[in-house]
């Protein structure tokens, strides 16, 4: 192979490699329903709130649950596509119901300097520290990451507190009110909790897409894991922070990440 496809291959392989680790979330066609209308709801994966369907070959989904009208429902059988990234669904009562995923941990590993500016990226100051104080800056990053995702549609105008319910993954954002109950703009807190205790410090991002062009607002979480952002009823939302530690084991990889994302919109 000659040297310059040879680079051209290894710079495709590593930008594929960096690509697994960007945003994922659940997108449904839409958000607003009719009771019993059919909705598809997408696993997408991708940067600037524009995605393309996860690959769901190369995980196992470990969690897959409808939560509405007080009772849960586990809806993984019904996950279709070539790609095992959609499910078609419809809701019987009115109000607010919410779709929480977590999938099994991927490996990803990426040499120094990518893995450096990764970590700046994605706000993981304390895994940057970690890795001064250890003398491991030269060091490549072998990590394993999950999803822990949510999304919130709404049936009818009727809202309830199924937007608040803790689903038990290991990341969890969860709105201090219902985004579908504001009428007008104005802030909405979130809480993010990791192993259900308030996370401090977490580099939280807040994207909207309205009319395919996409902006975001970053902020870090205080010491009771709360951050807020000024939401108003356009478009569509993501609320969305990433949490690492080290893996307990090393032989597996040194660094352990949980991806967490909370979608609603307004159409």
């Amino acid at each position: 192979m000659k040297l310059k496809n040879l680079l051209s291959l290894t710079g495709l392989l590593l930008f594929c490699s960096i690509a697994l680790a960007h945003e994922f979330w659940l997108e449904p066609v839409k958000f607003w329903l009719k009771k019993n209308e059919k909705v598809r709801i997408d696993l997408l994966v991708g940067e600037d709130y524009r995605g393309e369907h996860s690959n769901g070959h190369k995980y196992r989904i470990t969690k897959l649950d409808h939560y509405g009208n007080g009772q849960k429902q586990d809806v993984r059988s019904k996950v279709y596509g070539d790609s095992l990234s959609s499910v078609d669904l419809s809701f019987a009562t009115e109000g607010s119901h919410l779709l929480a995923f977590n999938n099994t941990s991927k490996f990803i590993e990426l040499e120094a300097s990518k893995f450096n500016e990764y970590l700046r990226t994605e706000g993981l100051d304390n895994v940057i520290k970690l890795r001064e104080q250890s003398k491991d800056t030269l060091k490549s990053g072998r990590e394993l990451y999950q999803r822990c995702v949510k999304t919130l549609v709404q049936v009818g105008t009727k809202t309830d507190d199924t937007y608040a319910i803790n689903t038990g993954m290991r990341l969890e954002i969860i709105p201090a009110k219902n985004p579908y109950a504001q009428k007008s703009k104005g802030p909405v807190t979130f809480k993010i909790l990791f192993d259900n205790k308030p996370l401090r410090n977490a580099f939280v991002l807040a994207w909207h897409m309205v009319e395919g062009k996409t902006t975001h607002e970053t902020l870090r979480s205080d010491e009771n894991g709360k951050v807020a952002f000024p939401i108003d009823q356009t478009g569509k939302w993501m609320i969305s922070t990433v949490h690492m530690t080290a893996n307990s084991n090393l032989t597996e990889a040194d660094w352990q990440s949980y991806w967490g994302s909370y979608t609603f919109g307004f159409y």
